[in-house]
């Protein structure tokens, strides 16, 4: 059998050597692109559990089942601003495994806040007099997290004016948030979701 010329040997061996280097840029490519998949799951999860904990603590708000000091039909929504939110129910007596007692505890997780932390970039929940981030540092812009709040007519109650009155407050029925989330590459995802205070379902358009 007659041999390879050099030519012939030198062109093979280019070809071989520009499908590895195909093969290889594909193998960076792809690998760039689940790396970078894996970074929006994670900033996807992030937002999801801080959305469903503002949802669940929203819907949970008000919950007044003995009557007493605690009117958690006015004071279920203790603070409506377009970037903090606390809420307020009668979950418990003086201790946590005891029935409600138509107070409020103020130092209990009777009382629950949510607000961004520009200083750290992170999300935080007050529960009671404590304060807890449920994000990592540097993942939450200043105005990273925001509020919105509608009436029972579905028209928004503006808080271009800071934390609405209390009347305004009365007037909630449904609360919007918004929260965006970043990583340190830049990649980031706004994620929103609104809850329909329980408490509030009997308010009627007027």
């Amino acid at each position: 059998m007659k041999g390879l010329t050099l030519v012939e040997l030198l062109v093979s061996l280019g070809s071989s050597l520009l499908i590895v280097a195909a093969v290889a840029g594909f193998a960076r490519d792809e690998s760039r692109w689940l790396d970078r998949e894996a970074r929006r799951l994670r900033l996807r999860e992030a937002s999801r559990r801080v959305l469903e904990m503002v949802v669940r603590e929203l819907r949970g708000a008000g919950f007044a089942p003995v009557v007493g000091g605690f009117d958690g039909a006015s004071d279920g929504v203790s603070i409506a601003a377009g970037d903090r939110l606390e809420v307020r129910s009668d979950l418990h007596g003086a201790t946590a495994d005891s029935p409600p007692d138509g107070a409020l505890d103020a130092d209990s997780d009777e009382r629950i806040g949510f607000f961004p932390s520009p200083s750290r970039g992170v999300v935080s929940q007050s529960v009671g007099r404590q304060t807890l981030s449920l994000t990592l540092e540097g993942m939450v812009a200043a105005d990273g997290l925001a509020f919105r709040y509608f009436d029972a007519c579905g028209e928004e109650i503006s808080t271009a004016a800071g934390e609405l009155s209390a009347a305004d407050r009365a007037r909630v029925r449904i609360v919007g948030a918004r929260l965006t989330v970043r990583d340190r590459s830049g990649d980031s995802i706004t994620s929103e979701a609104s809850a329909m205070l329980r408490n509030r379902a009997g308010l009627r358009c007027r």
